[in-house]
């Protein structure tokens, strides 16, 4: 896929592990660290033009692709269809969960003393949020359009799937979305500089399920200022360069990264 360069910026494509990814990386010398994931459907190449962005602030930003998306697509699966989306998509969060580690190995050797953040837009800001809840040392997370009320993010799922109840077959794996829910631990994040931005619009994942779990961290923020959770109105399932002006504001001005 063709992208747009920049002057300000230099692209590469690396494996790190078994993950290929895109690295951006900004002219300027920076100590920061994004690693940005991409939603179901989409790839890590279509994420250039806005992790440009994030660069042209001083982010570097790593790009992973994942699982059954793009070059690893390699069963060439339709992601239109919604009986696919179903009997995959946990199956690839949970897949990007499990080669996170090698992502932060190879940024800690590569760029030591780097400070990293998360973020991702649908099925990688569910990720990201899953990885914001489990390692405590990261500096930050930008959630767009995603939910971290993993229960209703299962229940959601076996709807799409046409069950009404937790599917045996796929038991090992909701089974993991339910046992480690961010929302049952809200301590993992208090006081964390933490973005949740959903289009109120939004009719693929419910921000109903996002303000759930905004309602019962907030309760242990001592510092609310650091919870920046909005809705933006006439805004579907996407990111908006509203959404990324009022993350990177609130992140330079307030969430120090």
């Amino acid at each position: 896929m063709e992208y747009l360069k920049t002057n300000y910026s230099d692209i590469k494509k690396v494996m790190i592990g078994k993950v290929p990814a895109v690295i951006i990386e900004p002219k300027e010398a920076t100590n920061k660290t994004l690693v940005f994931y991409h939603g179901w459907g989409s790839d890590k190449e279509r994420q250039i033009f806005r992790g440009n962005i994030f660069a042209s602030y001083g982010y570097r930003v790593i790009l992973p692709e994942a699982r059954h998306h793009g070059e690893r697509n390699v069963e060439k699966l339709d992601h239109e269809d919604k009986d696919v989306e179903g009997e995959y998509i946990l199956k690839v969060i949970m897949h990007n969960i499990e080669e996170a580690p090698s992502i932060f190995n190879y940024i800690e050797e590569n760029y030591p003393g780097s400070e990293i953040a998360v973020g991702g837009h649908s099925m990688g800001a569910i990720t990201a949020g899953g990885l914001y809840a489990f390692k405590k040392d990261l500096k930050m997370a930008f959630i767009f359009n995603g939910i971290n009320n993993w229960k209703e993010l299962v229940r959601g799922v076996n709807e799409l799937k046409g069950q009404d109840k937790i599917d045996e077959r796929g038991f090992r794996i909701n089974e993991f979305f339910l046992d480690m829910n961010p929302m049952d631990s809200p301590e993992a994040f208090k006081d964390r500089p933490l973005v949740l931005f959903n289009g109120r619009n939004d009719d693929v994942i419910n921000p109903a399920g996002q303000e759930s779990f905004v309602k019962e961290v907030e309760k242990v923020y001592e510092d609310k200022k650091l919870l920046n959770f909005k809705l933006f109105d006439m805004t579907y399932h996407q990111i908006t360069t509203q959404m990324l002006e009022e993350a990177i504001k609130f992140s330079k001005n307030l969430g120090g990264f």
